[in-house]
C-alpha cells in the first residue's frame, strides 16, 4: 500500500501525483516548444528569443518597448538588446518618440512581417501536425484544456507574485511579516 499525499487549496483536493505529473508533462512541453521555436527561427536567421520577440511583435504591433518588455517578461534593457538585432537584420522598426525619449515603439518592417508570417505558417502546420496524432474525437477536448489552463496560469499570475519559498498573492504577508 502506498501513502498518497492530497493537497487541498481552496477545498479542493489534489493528488501529489498528478501535480508532479503535471509539472513534470508542462516541462517537458515547454522545452519541446523551445526546440521548435529554436529551429523554426533558426532557419529564419533568428535566434530563440528573437524569434519569440518577433512573434510577440507581430500579435501587438505596433507597441511600446515597456508594453512588450512587460509581455515577454523581460527587462526593457535586455529587450532592446535583442531589438537591436532585429533592426539590425532589417525586420524592426524602433521608433523614439521626439517630445518623450524614452517612449520607443516597435513594429516589424516589411521584410520583419514576411519572416512573421512565415513563422506563423511553420508553426500553424507544426500544431496541425501534433493535432492529427491525437483521436479526432479529442482534439477540441484537447484544445478547450489548454486554453482554460493557459488562462488559470495567466490569472493566477496575474494575482500571485512567486517567492523562491512559498507563493503569495499580492498584498499577503509572509509568517514572519514580510511582503
Amino acid at each position: 500500500m502506498t501513502n498518497t499525499i492530497i493537497v487541498i487549496y481552496n477545498n479542493i483536493m489534489l493528488n501529489e501525483e498528478k501535480i508532479r505529473l503535471l509539472r513534470h508533462s508542462l516541462r517537458q512541453l515547454q522545452m519541446e516548444l523551445n526546440d521548435c521555436f529554436r529551429e523554426q527561427g533558426e532557419c529564419c536567421g533568428l535566434t530563440l528569443a528573437q524569434c519569440h520577440t518577433l512573434m510577440e511583435i507581430g500579435y501587438r504591433q505596433p507597441v511600446a518597448l515597456v508594453t512588450l518588455a512587460s509581455s515577454l517578461g523581460l527587462d526593457p534593457s535586455t529587450l532592446s538588446r535583442c531589438i537591436n538585432g532585429l533592426v539590425l537584420l532589417g525586420l524592426v522598426n524602433r521608433l523614439t518618440d521626439e517630445k518623450d525619449r524614452r517612449y520607443i515603439v516597435i513594429s516589424l518592417t516589411e521584410q520583419g512581417k514576411q519572416v512573421f508570417s512565415r513563422l506563423e505558417n511553420l508553426f500553424n502546420s507544426y500544431f496541425s501536425r501534433i493535432l492529427e496524432l491525437i483521436p479526432a474525437e479529442k482534439r477540441d477536448e484537447v484544445v478547450d484544456a489548454v486554453c482554460l489552463f493557459a488562462a488559470a496560469v495567466h490569472d493566477f499570475n496575474q494575482k500571485a507574485r512567486c517567492c523562491p519559498d512559498t507563493c503569495l498573492f499580492r498584498g499577503e504577508e509572509t509568517s514572519n511579516g514580510k511582503r
